[in-house]
């Protein structure tokens, strides 16, 4: 049973890896694009950003002049239109002036409106590769995981085959043998649970690529990611972050909100030309036919109850919008400032593994066996080597897979894309 168990344990594992064998492998930077090419939300901002710009040229237009037709002063005893000199039938014409001020006003705040949209999508595409690229990298940590869980696998199967001769030669006692299984039985344990994260971490991975792309392989080396700039430049560059942006161009529209309040304090205005026709009297004699000319404006006497009041709320909307931004610098200077160190320090205990970690647990490992083959220490001592060894294989695949996704956030906060 131990040995049907180990088996199917490392069929599944290797399943991984052969299933789609002839198939294409996906890169990072494909799953990148897939990503991309597939952003619902992202095409969403876009079309937001469309429609504010087409609202941007219809807010600065004049409102469509209005067309008037009526009979004017019928009398009410007859209806008869030639009764009554005053009675005509009239077609008239209006045109409301607006605050030519308001009017830019408006068309301005729906052009910031756009550019908040632009900003917006800018952002969703940040944050959707930074989300593709974590991903990708956690679904590549548990793959690579399980290659070496593979390894030892295959190891300790060698060792316990040791502790069975031994033990048939009356050697050593069944205990050993059980310890020995357990260390193997305990190795499938963690594949099975590697399995289940390299599952749903692949599950992660399809939100963005589709299922299609998903059941592709993925690649046995780490992807290479862009350096960070150096801190000036990083931080300039933080400056001009899209999330930024956005609250900037929010701020830009409450300021063009407080000029559009402003303009309200202004006359309105209005302009209008009507021609009145007349039938001849009943006797025929002809009556002249009436033009009237018309000018109106608006005089905004109480201000304190509505223009006073808007003017006031959106002054203090505009400094809210700049306090948003200053707020989201802050937020993105601290996220910097966090990675930088993470990554900084990752590299540090990825070159300490590397010069002086793993070579030990492998020459702990190479004693353990000597000592072992020589009858100098147990089994339990080399099945404590054989797993530190694999603690630090892990360890260090782990800091790998740390250290990119610390690039891949600095990516993120340096605004890069492709």
């Amino acid at each position: 049973m131990r040995k049907l168990r180990t088996l199917s344990v490392s069929f599944v594992a290797l399943s991984l890896f052969s299933v789609g064998a002839f198939a294409q492998e996906l890169s990072l930077s494909e799953a990148e694009n897939l990503t991309l090419a597939a952003d619902p939300l992202s095409k969403q901002f876009l079309s937001n950003s469309k429609a504010q710009e087409e609202l941007a040229i219809a807010e600065g237009q004049l409102p469509d002049p209005m067309i008037s037709l009526g009979a004017l002063n019928l009398p009410t005893d007859t209806f008869n239109t030639d009764q009554e000199a005053m009675t005509q039938f009239q077609v008239g014409i209006t045109q409301q002036i607006p605050n030519f001020s308001a009017l830019d006003a408006k068309s301005e705040i729906a052009s910031a409106l756009s550019r908040v949209d632009q900003a917006n999508e800018a952002t969703r595409k940040l944050l959707s590769l930074k989300a593709v690229r974590l991903s990708y990298l956690e679904a590549l940590y548990w793959k690579k995981a399980l290659l070496i869980l593979e390894d030892y696998k295959d190891l300790v199967e060698d060792d316990i085959k040791s502790v069975q001769a031994s033990y048939s030669s009356g050697r050593i006692s069944a205990q050993r043998v059980i310890a020995a299984e357990l260390a193997s039985s305990l190795l499938d344990d963690r594949s099975l649970d590697a399995l289940k994260n390299l599952d749903v971490t692949k599950a992660n991975i399809s939100k963005w690529i589709g299922e299609n792309a998903n059941a592709r392989t993925l690649p046995d080396d780490l992807p290479a990611l862009a350096l960070p700039l150096d801190e000036v430049a990083f931080l300039d560059a933080l400056t001009k972050h899209p999330s930024l942006k956005m609250f900037n161009e929010q701020e830009e529209a409450s300021k063009k909100r407080v000029k559009l309040a402003e303009a309200d304090y202004a006359p309105k205005f209005g302009v209008g030309a009507s021609y009145g026709y007349r039938e001849d009297t009943p006797m025929g004699q002809e009556r002249a036919d009436l033009v009237s000319f018309k000018l109106t404006m608006s005089i905004p006497l109480f201000t304190d109850k509505r223009q006073d009041r808007k003017l006031s709320a959106s002054k203090h909307q505009a400094a809210a919008a700049r306090l948003r931004a200053d707020e989201q610098l802050r937020e993105l200077t601290q996220e910097y400032r966090s990675e930088i160190a993470n990554y900084n320090r990752t590299k540090e205990r990825l070159e300490n593994f590397e010069s002086q970690i793993l070579k030990r647990a492998q020459d702990n490992v190479s004693a353990a066996i000597t000592a072992y083959q020589y009858e100098a220490s147990d089994f339990d001592e080399l099945v404590r080597a054989r797993v530190a060894e694999l603690e630090a294989r892990l360890k260090h695949l782990r800091l790998q897979i740390d250290s990119s996704k610390s690039l891949a956030r600095l990516q993120y906060l340096q605004g890069e894309t492709l």
